[in-house]
């Protein structure tokens, strides 16, 4: 696999993605559906890095982002009580990969490196949400050795495991 950062070039291998994604989860309430705010910053350092891992056709079949700005996770920020004016805050999310190429530890690479991203710019704190149910995404938060702080809500009827990644 190799892994780097997306570009506009990937714009349109990241929607299929997506679109994969949101059509073969088995229960749809574990992908919190993107906004037009969020989408049309998936490409702007200043609020997001994605990675993505292609395999050997160069086709993506996995990504992850890392969310740099406060439309993305102050909900969450909140309800763990951290202040995101005065704590550098980011959330690794977005997390997929293609059904076809699950069960190989990418999500979990993905996000380690992300991680690595999120030390080099001065980040302070890394939340990560996951519906209680999926299985796959809480096991990957866990391996990295992130820290299960709460259960809550979030963005009206979400109900989301909140996690904060290890230093």
């Amino acid at each position: 696999m190799n892994i780097r950062v997306l570009d506009k070039n990937d714009k349109a291998a990241l929607e299929q993605l997506i679109f994969t994604i949101e059509n073969a989860l088995p229960v749809p309430e574990w992908w919190i559906p993107i906004d037009d705010i969020e989408r049309s910053h998936f490409f702007d350092a200043d609020w997001t890095c994605f990675l993505g891992a292609f395999n050997d056709d160069n086709e993506l079949v996995a990504a992850s982002a890392l969310f740099f700005n406060e439309h993305e996770f102050a909900e969450e920020a909140e309800k763990l009580g951290l202040d995101i004016r005065s704590t550098n805050v980011a959330e690794v999310g977005r997390c997929m990969v293609h059904p076809d190429f699950r069960g190989h530890n990418l999500m979990c690479e993905l996000n380690k490196r992300l991680c690595s991203i999120a030390r080099n710019r001065g980040i302070d704190t890394i939340l990560a949400v996951a519906h209680p149910d999926n299985v796959a995404s809480n096991s990957s938060f866990r391996r990295l050795g992130a820290e299960l702080k709460a259960t809550a809500t979030v963005f009206g009827s979400y109900q989301r495991n909140m996690y904060i990644l290890p230093w």
